[in-house]
């Protein structure tokens, strides 16, 4: 009886690919939400030549790889949720602002995250909006990623520190289709 269930399985699972559906056969791995705080990150204090100011933070991933199989190529979906930057100091001179992620061992970033200043009133936070997904394919294989924080604008005239609170989504999926025939 078993096998007739599985040979029903794989026939129906041939049919539904031949009709132009995707496999059956595929893992997901997602995390939903994944942060990390930095405390008391130290900013130099701007020159009066200086237009901005680069801040890189490793994000972690954790296990999120664990069972995705090696052999096979995986998709990878990030999702900034929240990027927060909450300083010592007045940050109102600050017109924009943008989170990147690296992709790992290379030089290329994509922009996950942007602020644009809506009004000069004094404050000590700003807060970044998600720019949407990235796909980066086996982004997921690695334990964790770098984060580019760069500001532009009127910066600090005085070092500065500031705690920063970095929150994303990583969904990741791998077809088994290859492996299994």
């Amino acid at each position: 009886m078993r096998k007739t269930s599985i040979r029903a399985l794989l026939l129906s699972s041939i049919a539904l690919l031949a009709t132009g559906c995707e496999s059956l056969f595929f893992i997901e791995a997602e995390a939903e939400e994944v942060c990390k705080t930095e405390r008391d990150l130290s900013f130099p204090a701007a020159l009066p030549i200086t237009v901005n100011v680069e801040r890189s933070i490793t994000f972690p991933l954790g296990d999120l790889a664990d069972p995705l199989p090696d052999d096979t190529e995986v998709e990878t979906e990030l999702r900034l949720r929240l990027f927060e930057v909450t300083a010592d100091t007045d940050l109102s001179g600050i017109e924009r602002a943008s989170v990147s992620v690296r992709e790992p061992g290379g030089n290329q970033t994509h922009v996950i995250g942007e602020y644009t200043r809506t009004s000069t009133a004094a404050r000590r936070s700003i807060q970044l909006t998600s720019t949407g997904p990235v796909d980066l394919l086996d982004l997921a294989r690695e334990p964790e990623l770098e984060f580019i924080f760069d500001a532009r604008g009127s910066l600090p005239s005085e070092d500065w520190t500031a705690s920063v609170r970095a929150c994303a989504g990583v969904k990741a999926n791998a077809n088994y289709f290859d492996l299994v025939f």
